[in-house]
């Protein structure tokens, strides 16, 4: 089936419904300590306009949700973090490891460079760190040669060893690639939000700004080792499961996923 050119109007439209949506979820603040509902779909956004309408939809919507409820003070913070944590679930259903890469590599190196960053107690990233692993890894585990090769190897090995064989092993599910890299991409994408707020707080001296002591920095780092992994963790599982009937019903009707 030939893909179909995504109009303009329709893409101005649907990034006005995702902002839409957006606002409405990050007026409410989340659970468990989260930062709001937006969390279950700024990476939606990102995966399905693309990095760029995705990045301005959550800008839009973030803005909005976050003077709604009633925290404006952080608006310099939300208007650059969540638009980057959309553009980079983007990026990486897109398979852009190298502008990933960069992206939390400079980030993080600013981090670290700064006094702070160095002081702060290092293990409350930990979430970071797995993301960043995972965004080495992932140019390799979803390159089809090296796939292939693995298979064959794999094939062999059951063979020397004299165990049951059949085809549809070497097969992966119909649907389970796109599942595993829709609940990635969203990981990486919230990840990449946290160490947004992160790197504005700290290197861009935020902190200084309004106030904050260390003291405070250090509890605040403590908290969100527990609960910004658990709101990757379920933006994750929760874009794995709408991903892929999404872009399955977009590509019936000839739309490719990202819109751009």
């Amino acid at each position: 089936m030939l893909e179909r050119e995504v109009p303009g109007s329709v893409l101005l439209a649907l990034t006005a419904m995702f902002s839409a949506m957006h606002a409405a979820l990050a007026s409410q603040p989340g659970p468990f300590g989260f930062r709001s509902w937006m969390f279950i779909l700024a990476p939606v956004e990102g995966m399905v306009l693309g990095p760029g309408p995705g990045a301005l939809s959550a800008m839009i919507g973030g803005s909005i949700g976050c003077v709604l409820r009633g925290e404006a003070v952080i608006l310099p913070i939300v208007a650059f973090a969540e638009p980057l944590g959309a553009a980079s679930a983007g990026l990486a259903i897109k398979r852009k490891w190298r502008e990933l890469l960069a992206i939390y590599g400079f980030m993080l190196a600013a981090y670290f460079i700064h006094p702070y960053g160095r002081a702060l107690p290092a293990w409350c990233l930990w979430d970071i760190y797995i993301a960043f692993s995972l965004l080495l890894i992932s140019p390799v585990l979803w390159n089809k040669a090296f796939r292939a090769s693995a298979l064959i190897v794999l094939a062999r090995v059951r063979k020397a060893l004299r165990l049951p064989m059949s085809r549809t092993w070497l097969k992966v599910p119909e649907g389970a690639e796109l599942t595993l890299l829709a609940g990635l991409s969203a990981f990486l994408g919230l990840e990449a939000d946290v160490l947004a707020r992160i790197f504005m707080l700290i290197p861009m001296c935020l902190y200084a700004l309004w106030g904050i002591d260390f003291t405070t920095l250090v509890l605040w780092w403590q908290l969100g080792a527990f609960s910004t992994p658990l709101e990757g963790l379920t933006g994750a599982l929760f874009s794995a499961y709408l991903i892929p009937p999404i872009f399955t019903a977009l590509r019936q009707k000839g739309i490719d996923c990202p819109l751009t």
